[in-house]
């Protein structure tokens, strides 16, 4: 190299990739229990005792500090209205341990803390769960201290809740009922919503979603934020199939069908109640979108008047994430109608026609074990197909894609057609891939690269655990994985495949600058199969930010790869997304310009930037 010239740094490493081996808990004492007893709502404090309201919980144990305090969250009771101040909550009181924590109550300020601390952990196990690993938050790490995302249950007076990551915080509102308000909601009453299990587990998953994908963060098409908002608003509907109680009430109810209005397809009931205008009693939002669905295995295509919502790019995102979520919300209600069919004629019922007879108990206890167990391995999925995702510049179609990749990595016989309910249901809502011209499995999964892609530096057998895969050794050798992946794929030869400019190449039309590539992820994804196989990969991500030109204005536009590795250190799948793509270039300006405006603002000269605090902008729509 010439003297005096600076060399080229081809790639760098995002601090993200060492936070992982902060989350990691120590390992468990056998001497301590495996879980802790907790009482929480199972919905929110409308919901009657008597159908299910309360339950108890398993929470993973952990040693706490009062608060609580522990190793992923701490929870901070600052700005509780006066009737609701306490002292901070100390759940390893022995009469605490002993009584499953306290009775829920909305008049006990100290119960607050248990009620966030409980689903935030309950949220948290079932990413562990479906991942096989511990999840990162984005959040800065405490000085010289645990990384731990704080939890506020008093974060401020207003009729809402968010999530964020320069705050660092999940922060939930209070606020007063409406005169008009619905259902069992009282005039001028008290709502927190931190009481509601569909609001903490939804505003927990944002957390969790920004901890597994940063760019997601990143509001370059409509599809984005829907997707974060629509993917909660998942994780909180499939919990609450986890209540038993409330399961069997709702289906006693419907008689065997999943409607509108349910306790089961409701998200945020009482939050939707205390905001009503009109008194009419509608939840916060719900997972069916469609009253009276004649067949859901119909190849009948839906009249307008009776049709689901259709995917429009111009909806607000949160319309547009209930697309999303009907959409999923369909496959599955497809899956327990075909699972619960046989159920329904050896009863000797019509099982085309459910909701016309009432349902014996043992029939509806029946129905409600299927149930559970399809809304579990949906759960699980939706939260893997994660993994299969671009890394940037989310599309709702991509996510069908994902869905579909990771549903066929665990299972290769589809014997009840889960993903065929999937395109079924997708495609009903016109959401599907662009460039996919079959309605196909094999056409809709991802394909692995076309040559062969060998990594042996990420080999299994190169690297090391803490005691088992899910647990990396340590922060250096986090990032030794990680400097393996960045030179690989920043390799003149390689660069291409990963959707990455290479160091000191020639810019592509339309980047006015590419800086370095930067690697965000490397980490372990450990699944077990139906079959009883183990099923091990590395899933990293590496992105690219680039300065891209449209119409005369400058924006930020990140392209690169997620890239699945199996044991061997062989690249199974790159999913990528192009810096290059013209029609990506003219789709972000138009979004950065049209209905994503409030997210971003122009500065001087023409360049536009990124708004910060993006969720809860969001949540203010």
């Amino acid at each position: 190299m010439p003297r005096g010239r600076t060399p080229i740094t081809p790639f760098a490493v995002s601090e993200r990739v060492t936070r992982q081996a902060r989350i990691c808990a120590d390992e468990r004492d056998p001497r301590m229990p495996v879980s802790r007893p907790l009482r929480i709502y199972t919905l929110d404090p409308s919901v009657s005792d008597r159908i299910g309201g309360v339950a108890t919980v398993e929470i993973p144990y952990e040693k706490l500090e009062p608060g609580p305090t522990g190793s992923l969250f701490k929870v901070n009771c600052e700005g509780a209205p006066d009737l609701l101040k306490a002292e901070p909550l100390d759940l390893d009181h022995p009469h605490l341990l002993l009584s499953s924590g306290l009775a829920p109550s909305p008049v006990n300020g100290r119960f607050h803390p248990q009620m966030v601390y409980a689903v935030c952990s309950l949220t948290y196990a079932a990413f562990k769960r479906a991942l096989g690993r511990d999840i990162a938050w984005a959040v800065e790490p405490e000085k010289n201290g645990p990384l731990r995302l704080t939890v506020r249950p008093f974060g401020f007076r207003g009729p809402n809740a968010g999530y964020s990551r320069e705050a660092g915080d999940l922060s939930f509102g209070y606020f007063t009922a409406r005169e008009k308000r619905a259902g069992f909601t009282l005039k001028n009453g008290l709502i927190c919503t931190a009481l509601s299990h569909d609001i903490i587990a939804h505003e927990t998953t944002h957390a969790l979603l920004d901890g597994l994908r940063e760019s997601f963060m990143n509001p370059t098409n409509t599809d984005v934020p829907a997707f974060h908002e629509g993917f909660s608003d998942l994780v909180a509907l499939f919990l609450h199939f986890t209540y038993r109680d409330v399961v069997e009430q709702a289906i006693r109810d419907s008689r065997g069908s999943f409607s509108r209005g349910s306790l089961l397809t409701d998200v945020a009931r009482e939050f939707g109640y205390a905001r009503s205008k009109s008194g009419k009693t509608n939840a916060l939002r719900s997972g069916v979108d469609v009253d009276g669905i004649a067949a859901f295995d119909s190849d009948v295509p839906p009249t307008k008047a009776r049709g689901p919502t259709a995917y429009d790019a111009r909806l607000e995102p949160h319309a547009l994430g209930s697309v999303l979520v009907s959409a999923v919300f369909e496959a599955f209600a497809t899956i327990v109608r075909r699972k619960v069919d046989r159920l329904f004629r050896i009863a000797g019922i019509d099982p085309q026609a459910p909701g016309g007879v009432a349902l014996s108990d043992a029939l509806v206890q029946a129905i409600a074990q299927e149930a559970s167990e399809v809304a579990g391995q949906f759960l699980n999925l939706c939260i893997r197909a994660v993994d299969y995702c671009p890394p940037a510049d989310m599309e709702l179609g991509e996510y069908l894609r994902a869905l579909i990749t990771a549903d066929a990595e665990m299972e290769k016989r589809d014997k009840w057609g889960y993903r065929e309910a999937l395109m079924r249901s997708f495609r009903r809502r016109e959401i599907f891939p662009d460039h996919v011209r079959f309605m196909t499995e094999d056409a809709v999964r991802w394909d692995g690269p076309s040559d062969r892609l060998h990594i042996p530096a990420l080999a299994f057998s190169r690297l090391r655990f803490a005691g088992e895969p899910g647990r990396p050794a340590s922060a250096v050798e986090l990032t030794r994985q990680a400097h393996a992946l960045g030179r690989f794929v920043t390799e003149p030869a390689h660069a291409h495949v990963f959707q990455l400019v290479a160091p000191g190449a020639r810019l592509p039309k339309g980047i006015v600058q590419a800086p370095p590539a930067t690697v965000q992820s490397v980490r372990v994804a450990r699944r077990a199969t139906p079959d009883g196989r183990i099923l091990f990969d590395i899933v990293a991500e590496v992105t690219q930010t680039c300065t891209a030109e449209h119409a005369g204005d400058l924006f930020e536009m990140t392209g690169g790869s997620t890239i699945v590795i199996d044991p061997a250190g062989e690249v199974r799948y790159v999913v990528y997304k192009k810096v290059t793509s013209e029609s990506r270039r003219s789709r972000q300006h138009a979004a950065i310009r049209g209905p994503l405006a409030p997210l971003w603002e122009k500065t001087s000269g023409r360049r536009y930037r990124q708004r910060p605090e993006m969720l809860r902008r969001l949540h203010a729509w």
